[in-house]
């Protein structure tokens, strides 16, 4: 999980530095009503929203229409994305990025990484390995949690009582 993470960060960063973030638009656009728990939250981080892949227009009152999302969030439904993600924004545990944008973007990527007990195929873990190996900074996600460890031959053995 923390492995994907820190690959879905660096993957949307690059996107959004070079101005091409991105999204997957909606058949339909859905009719988002924000409501009290985070009202002005969505206003607030309105810019960054769009940039990280988000297409939102004011509806009238505290509805806004959904047009698109990030493309991590392409299998995940789309009034659910948006939801985590503001839920995400107010929790404020994840916003740990150097601004707005970062942060957000290591909301969203938490929220769309691969969870624990998800099965991979062998080849899927090994791409996943390779594209953390291209990270910029592989050794820990976009929240501090590692993502890699290095055991000694010597502790192995010991932990297997082979010494």
């Amino acid at each position: 999980h923390a492995a994907h993470e820190r690959i879905l960060f660096e993957q949307m960063l690059g996107q959004q530095a070079a101005g091409e973030g991105a999204r997957q638009a909606l058949l339909e656009p859905l009719a988002f009503e924000v409501g009290s728990s985070h009202d002005g939250l969505l206003a607030e981080y309105s810019d960054a929203l769009a940039a990280a892949g988000f297409s939102l227009e004011p509806f009238g009152g505290d509805t806004w229409l959904v047009r698109a999302v990030p493309a991590v969030y392409s299998r995940i439904d789309p009034r659910r994305a948006l939801e985590e993600t503001l839920e995400g924004i107010a929790d404020g545990r994840d916003l740990v990025g150097e601004s707005k944008e970062a942060a957000l973007v290591a909301v969203i990527c938490k929220r769309a990484a691969i969870k624990g007990g998800q099965v991979l195929s062998l080849e899927e873990m090994r791409q996943l390995v390779r594209q953390l190996e291209a990270c910029r900074e592989p050794s820990s996600c976009p929240h501090g949690r590692p993502t890699m460890i290095q055991l000694a031959a010597s502790e192995l053995e010991k932990a297997f009582g082979r010494v």
